[in-house]
């Protein structure tokens, strides 16, 4: 089904269902000034419906979880941003459209920086082999970071240029075995298996090791308004849930952020990133409470180490033979160390003479 963006009257929504961009809230926004909305005439989804707003949100089934800790956690910077730190793995800011893909936009690209941080390749891998292949998921209308990682671990996902984005209209193209545009059909995935990150700190950790990671959050109608500035939830109703890509962290004054990156193009936002409270101080919009996916190892059991090497008993000296019966005489205590065998310090019951750091079994 093709879905086409529409400009509506904003005087026509009813006001059980008022629609997010409008003046008022803006100028409510700003005159708190905790962060800055963009004024609704440079707000692109001014032209949006309310569905079509809500068509956006297509992350499913993101909850609060609970579990032991997987990764190894250090420590952990103050501030830490992955686009300087990982540079020549920064990409251009995509762009979703009119598709509820940011699922699979946020998996894309987070495993795009992954591998290229990893050594494991640099292109840019495709959104759209997840909307238009992976089953378990429901295209541009939603998917789940479980459902996504795990069709990525099952078949990996193929360059932009191999199958370029097409669903931006809302259409769903189906699935190819080959290639749809001129790359090669070659298939990337992780070389473990993605790792599920269910704590702030290793989020960080996952972040400095491989550059970035997918999570969730709900997008409230104050967010549709966002231009800059720490974003944390003012008021309005919720839209739906949203995946990204969180890329850093940092603090301004005391109030930590993270640093994320959106799939809404460079022109919006932060050039197309985002900062935001994390979800104990912000439990409404409660970004990264679900936890995240990326592509790194969490810790294994250390191999067990190799048994010793068996101690051979046995003369070393070839006069030993000569000494038979003197072993235990004080003026040849010489002849333990190098004729074990022939004093009869290598059996169980050794003689006395044996000292303790010398019997050997």
């Amino acid at each position: 089904m093709v879905r086409v963006l529409s400009v509506v009257s904003l005087a026509l929504v009813s006001a059980e269902e008022a629609h997010p961009i409008h003046k008022d809230l803006v100028d409510r926004i700003n005159q708190r000034g905790s962060w800055t909305a963009t004024e609704p005439e440079q707000n692109r989804f001014a032209s949006y419906s309310l569905d079509e707003i809500r068509g956006l949100m297509g992350l499913r089934g993101y909850v609060p979880v609970n579990g032991t800790s997987r990764l190894a956690v250090g420590d952990i910077p103050e501030s830490f941003d992955g686009r300087s730190e990982f540079s020549s793995c920064q990409k251009g800011i995509r762009d979703q459209a009119g598709c509820g893909s940011c699922w699979a936009f946020g998996a894309a690209e987070t495993l795009t920086t992954n591998l290229c941080v990893l050594g494991q390749g640099n292109p840019v891998l495709s959104p759209q082999d997840l909307v238009s292949c992976d089953s378990s998921d429901h295209g541009c209308e939603g998917g789940t970071l479980p459902g996504a990682w795990d069709f990525i671990d099952k078949n990996g996902l193929v360059s932009d240029d191999c199958m370029p984005y097409a669903s931006g209209d809302g259409s769903e193209p189906t699935c190819s075995s080959g290639c749809t545009g001129s790359g090669s059909p070659k298939k990337y995935k992780c070389p473990v298996a993605p790792t599920f990150i269910n704590s702030d700190s290793e989020i960080q950790a996952a972040v400095m090791t491989v550059g970035a990671v997918e999570v969730g959050f709900t997008v409230y109608e104050d967010f549709m308004n966002y231009k800059s500035g720490v974003y944390s939830y003012q008021e309005g109703q919720a839209l739906g849930g949203h995946a990204v890509k969180i890329v850093g962290w940092g603090k301004e004054i005391s109030t930590f952020y993270w640093i994320v990156q959106n799939s809404w193009g460079a022109s919006w936002g932060e050039s197309g990133f985002f900062r935001i409270v994390n979800w104990h101080a912000d439990k409404q919009s409660a970004i990264a409470i679900g936890g995240g996916q990326a592509c790194v190892q969490g810790p294994t059991p250390s191999p067990p180490a190799p048994p010793p090497a068996p101690v051979t008993c046995d003369d070393i000296a070839g006069y030993c033979s000569d000494y038979v019966g003197q072993c235990g005489q004080k003026d040849k205590s010489y002849l333990i160390p190098v004729c074990k065998k022939t004093c009869g310090c290598c059996g169980v019951l050794p003689p006395s003479y044996c000292s303790d750091d010398e019997m050997l079994v």
